[in-house]
């Protein structure tokens, strides 16, 4: 039992205390239960009942199953109990002890079970095991249950008391009874009340019956909803008598039709978590289960399965999971998932198919059935995260997924969307509208009512945004709770009265017609047959299922418009988390334009390439980013992790392998290269090369080639060496539309180059011009001095006043010629090295001397190769003579600063610097 004191409970069996006691409720009017005679027991209905109330749904007053806590400190008389008044109550037995409430602290949540007494640490557990609400053709409530109690201080003087609240005036008093807060200010009414005593030997709960003739209160032609309170009143440690618990549930006083009924459009989600990876396995094989008879999927569908062929089904939207839609459609051949111990292999399960024939059946029939975002994606986390492509694949391909499985065109606007939980923000909406949205549903939480509306508007509301108009419709979070709250543990009347008191309450608040809209959660778990009385509920005396499509009253101005809270946002997956798997989608965009070029294929072969090798890695991140994943953070990133290693095995498979150095001995060479393809598949790749100093190393920049699948292509590419050096060459794989592979398709090259530049060579050549033209030139001077030496010896002098014969160029004879010693500086032959060819020994030039000396240094004709001067000046004292002078009979004057010859010297030879 959940919740139940750790102290062994005791059943009041005190023999000093407690006997076997026949209770006999007050006034035979309202229909109490005869005491039954000893010994027997009197037939109930246990918590474990399934039977739902068959009465009908237009003429009834409900009970819910909200439950709440209220302890008071009242009186014996403040609860009507009267010390003579009897009821039955016989014990019964617990046919499972696991379905009662929870006990111990005050209870803050609805709840079947009773409440601890706070200062006495005294659990009491109130129960119902029956109730059958009041209607205007039969308005009888009739009521059964047990008090169970436990605990080491023992209540005396027990008694039971059945209360009927004042109508409620709005949803905020409907919903401080449920939740167990702080209980609305309503007066109750004693329909019934008595003493309880339970047997001494008896070993399980006391039993109670009663019923009550409310026929005054179905005269009036209003509709309300009142609370019906049952509690236990009793007396602990001898202080005076108090209610030590009570249990609160609702039913419904309406007219067999309201003057207006709520319309109700439902909204039912067929969806589970994402479980399909990228390598084709499950993560686990627990959907078999799922759509196995009587498990959670298959209760969804049961509803609308028909006796009748081609019978329209219920009003209701199925919202798919193009997800589990293609799990499924796995699941039909034989299959592998993943274990803890490694792959496991299932055979073809056949509740697959079945399963998908019945949502086509239902299609088929008339249902409406819309399309959840592929993977049931967190939408508002990826606008935050400015993962707007990530939102768009994901609506687009939920919308083909589920036309595929339809068998009908896939729809590009106008659709309807679910984000989970009905949580959007004002970008959400805006982006799916954007991408064909015609009507998006979000919590009625974040379109409150205006400030002045003190009642439930219509759910339908008009916004605009920045594609255009788009209708919001506002899922009503009470009515979702009062049906996905239910779970099988507590009486099913129960339930269904806190639902139409619910529903009804919409209806009561305001005469004006309007609309609901019940979005079930994506969990949702229905026990069987719950489903189908909710659905059947709905066509009541103050409600009206209609279709997702009818057009309903517009309340945007009574609503305040599209908000967005922290408590929303803080249940969004994180943004670095939905960046990171972002990061990874960049990824296989990479291996998409690699595998499944587009301008190298045509449509038939692209698309089959999509399908086949890039859409599962696609689906599978788009998968990871599940609002599955919001209270699950480790199931998406596993899937997440194995989507990225597939990619990055995938990436690492395309690489380029070259030498790390190349040498080139001429001005072009080639580096040899080497692509390899590890995958499956052709991959087309664009080989792109770059250096550092593009000035002295040229090359091809792109080269474009498809690689066999589990190849190699070896092939060279042309470089050219602007001058020598080493330089780095970049050698990388792109896809064709210029993204880098990754690091394994990309590789550093140093080319070594030894032949010169074409500037080193212009230099070369230019300084080897320089110096051959400087040789010509000596060489021109040499042959004009030579050919001038001629033409001065056959101009000598008649009169014999030229050098003495034999005297060689620079000095008498035996100074440079054959018969002299020579100088030492100029050693001798006969000949002057610099006299004419074919004379016998150095003379006096031939040619004329025109021009006299210039100031200063003589200057040598043979040397300069000038014309001769006018006169040759000669050191005074010379040998041969003063000179004569030249033209004008001008005087020689000597050499400056040369000294004079001492007397009686020997004759000296003249060097060619004139010393």
């Amino acid at each position: 039992m959940t919740g139940r004191n750790p102290f062994r409970r005791h059943r009041l069996a005190a023999a000093a205390l407690l006997g076997t006691v026949a209770l006999v409720w007050p006034g035979a009017e309202v229909g109490l239960a005869a005491a039954p005679p000893d010994g027997a027991r009197a037939p109930v209905t246990t918590s474990t009942s399934t039977t739902f109330d068959s009465h009908n749904p237009q003429a009834s007053s409900t009970v819910s199953t909200g439950l709440s806590t209220e302890l008071s400190t009242g009186s014996a008389s403040s609860v009507g109990i009267s010390p003579d008044s009897a009821a039955t109550i016989q014990p019964i037995t617990r046919t499972n002890p696991d379905t009662s409430g929870t006990s111990g602290a005050q209870q803050t949540t609805p709840s079947t079970g009773g409440t601890t007494n706070g200062t006495t640490g005294l659990p009491i557990e109130v129960r119902l095991t029956s109730f059958v609400t009041p209607s205007a053709a039969v308005p009888q409530l009739r009521v059964t249950g047990t008090v169970d109690v436990g605990g080491t201080v023992l209540p005396t003087d027990l008694g039971v008391v059945l209360e009927v609240g004042g109508p409620l005036r709005s949803r905020g008093e409907l919903a401080q009874l449920t939740s167990g807060g702080p209980p609305p200010q309503i007066r109750y009414s004693l329909l019934d009340s008595g003493p309880l005593t339970i047997s001494p030997t008896a070993t399980t709960p006391g039993q109670f019956a009663a019923q009550a003739d409310v026929t005054p209160m179905f005269r009036s032609s209003a509709m309300s909803v009142r609370p019906v309170r049952i509690s236990v009143v009793g007396r602990i440690s001898g202080r005076a008598r108090a209610t030590v618990a009570s249990t609160t549930t609702f039913m419904v006083v309406s007219p067999p039709q309201a003057a207006t009924r709520t319309a109700v459009v439902t909204v039912l989600p067929i969806s589970s978590k994402p479980r399909l990876r990228s390598d084709g396995l499950l993560t686990d094989n627990t959907l078999a289960d799922e759509i196995r008879d009587g498990g959670r999927l298959d209760a969804l569908l049961d509803p609308f399965e028909s006796a009748l062929p081609g019978a329209p089904p219920p009003q209701v939207t199925l919202a798919v999971d193009p997800t589990l839609v293609q799990a499924l459609g796995r699941m039909e051949k034989p299959y592998k998932y993943a274990s803890p111990g490694g792959e496991r292999d299932a055979p073809a399960d056949i509740d697959a198919g079945v399963f998908l024939d019945r949502i086509k059946d239902f299609a088929r029939r008339g249902g409406k059935v819309i399309a959840l975002p592929y993977g049931d994606a967190d939408l508002p986390a990826l606008v935050r995260a400015d993962q707007l492509d990530a939102l768009q694949y994901s609506v687009n391909t939920g919308q083909v997924v589920i036309a595929g499985l339809l068998g009908l065109e896939t729809p590009r606007s106008g659709t309807i969307a679910y984000p989970a939980g009905g949580i959007a923000d004002p970008r959400t909406v805006d982006v799916l509208s954007a991408n064909g949205a015609g009507t998006v549903i979000v919590d009625d939480r974040l379109l409150p009512a205006a400030q002045s509306v003190r009642y439930t508007p219509s759910a339908a509301v008009t916004l605009p945004t920045s594609s255009g108009q788009v209708r919001v419709l506002a899922a009503d979070h009470r009515l979702a709770e009062a049906v996905a709250g239910y779970d099988g543990r507590e009486l099913p009347e129960q339930a269904l009265a806190r639902f139409r008191a619910e529903l009804a309450m919409i209806t009561a608040e305001q005469s004006s017609e309007r609309a609901a809209v019940l979005a079930l959660p994506r969990d949702f778990a229905p026990p069987s047959g719950w489903l189908n009385v909710i659905l059947r509920d709905l066509d009541s005396a103050y409600s009206r299922p209609v279709g997702i499509e009818e057009p309903s009253p517009d309340a945007t101005r009574q609503r305040a418009g599209l908000t967005y809270n922290a408590d929303a946002q803080s249940r969004e997956l994180p943004v670095d988390y939905v960046k990171g798997v972002g990061q990874i989608r960049g990824e296989v965009a990479v291996l998409s334009a690699a595998f499944c070029p587009p301008t190298t294929m045509t449509e038939l072969l692209w698309l089959d390439c999509r399908i086949n090798r890039i859409d599962p890695m696609s689906n599978t991140l788009i998968a990871a980013l599940s609002a599955w994943w919001r209270t699950d953070r480790l199931g998406g990133f596993s899937l997440a992790q194995q989507a990225d290693g597939q990619v990055g095995d995938y990436r690492s498979k395309i690489r380029v392998v070259a030498s790390r150095i190349v040498n080139l001995t001429s001005s072009r060479g080639r580096v040899p290269v080497t692509l390899e393809n590890g995958a499956d598949w052709n991959v087309t790749v664009v080989l792109k090369l770059s250096s550092t100093d593009r000035g002295r190393l040229v090359s091809a920049t792109e080269v474009t080639r498809v690689l066999e699948p589990l190849q190699k292509d070896q092939f060279e590419i042309e470089v050219d060496a602007e001058s020598a050096g080493t330089f780095p060459v970049d050698i990388r794989l792109e896809t064709v539309d210029g993204q880098a592979l990754g690091p394994d398709a990309a590789a550093r090259v140093l080319v070594r180059s030894t032949v010169y530049g074409a500037i080193a060579t212009a230099i070369t050549i230019g300084a080897i011009g320089v110096l051959m033209l400087a040789v010509l030139i000596r060489l021109l001077r040499k042959l004009r001095a030579r050919s001038g030496g001629g033409s001065a010896a056959a101009a000598a002098p008649p009169d014999g006043s030229g050098p003495p014969a034999g005297a060689g160029l620079l000095g008498p004879a035996g100074a440079n010629g054959a018969s002299g010693a020579g100088d030492p500086d100029h050693p001798g032959t006969g000949a002057g090295p610099f006299d004419p060819p074919g004379t016998a020994g150095p003379g006096w030039p031939e040619r004329p001397v025109d021009d006299p000396a210039p100031a200063g240094l003589g200057h040598d004709p043979y040397f300069d190769g000038l014309p001769a001067p006018a006169a040759y000046r000669e050191p005074t004292g010379s040998p041969y003579g003063p000179s004569t002078g030249g033209p004008g009979d001008r005087t020689a004057e000597p050499w400056s600063g040369r000294p004079a010859a001492p007397a009686g010297s020997a004759s000296q030879p003249r060097r060619r610097d004139g010393r």
